[in-house]
């Protein structure tokens, strides 16, 4: 048997990133309301086409208007359509922090050269959290993954300027898409939160139009954690 102790000193690693930051979070002082206005990205082509694509209306490969998304083709917009929940993300916080407004496909085709993503045989795999982190930096910005997140910690980060993008079960949109008992399997933005309320808000990249999910979709705290995997990216400007 062969004990892989870089996997291990990693994962030590990373337990003591997320303990010290729960710590500072509970000391610090967290503001009552955070509310961000951050705008839309939606990983398909359109946010009209979001519903139509995940309940198999229509394939992305028919989608005439591929080219929204970034990509260079209607057959690599297919490729990418599923996995883009990351880079669309991450492309409303360019836009909110710099103005800035690169595409998701071409976010994930340079994530891809980078390591952020694996293709093997035309299947791309999940986003990989270390590689992000060291990807994102040419962007100006930092990225800080916790594999251990609290409602705290999400909360401490918006009070300091910082968007946090988290890993939820994907019915988080009010459709039921994927097994109840899911942990994670895809990637949203949460803009904001007010305590007194007792909600959350996110940008939620696939979201339904007709749930009214996609844009500043606001959720009670106990709705929230039915669908947080407790993982997730705390991303910070280079100049903060």
């Amino acid at each position: 048997m062969t004990v892989n102790f870089r996997k291990i000193f990693r994962r030590l690693e990373q337990e003591m990133r997320n303990a010290d930051y729960e710590v500072r979070a509970r000391v610090s002082k967290i503001l009552p309301r955070v509310d961000n206005d951050v705008p839309f990205v939606c990983q398909f082509a359109s946010p009209e086409h979001a519903e139509l694509s995940l309940m198999k209306q229509l394939k992305p490969r028919d989608d005439l208007d591929w080219r929204e998304s970034g990509a260079t083709s209607p057959e690599r917009y297919a490729d990418w359509a599923f996995t883009m929940c990351g880079m669309a993300s991450t492309a409303m916080v360019l836009r909110s922090f710099f103005d800035a407004s690169p595409l998701p496909a071409e976010l994930a085709e340079d994530a891809l050269k980078h390591g952020v993503y694996q293709e093997t045989a035309g299947e791309i795999s999940d986003m990989r959290y270390r590689e992000y982190a060291t990807w994102i930096t040419k962007y100006n910005l930092r990225a800080k993954v916790y594999t251990r997140l609290s409602i705290h910690g999400i909360k401490h980060a918006l009070s300091n300027g910082r968007l946090v993008m988290i890993s939820v079960n994907p019915n988080i949109r009010g459709v039921v898409t994927a097994a109840v008992n899911q942990r994670g399997g895809h990637l949203v933005l949460v803009t904001g939160y007010d305590t007194n309320a007792g909600t959350i808000t996110i940008n939620n990249p696939s979201g339904f139009a007709s749930q009214g999910s996609q844009l500043h979709h606001t959720l009670a705290v106990k709705v929230f954690k039915k669908y947080f995997a407790g993982r997730g990216i705390v991303l910070i400007r280079n100049d903060s």
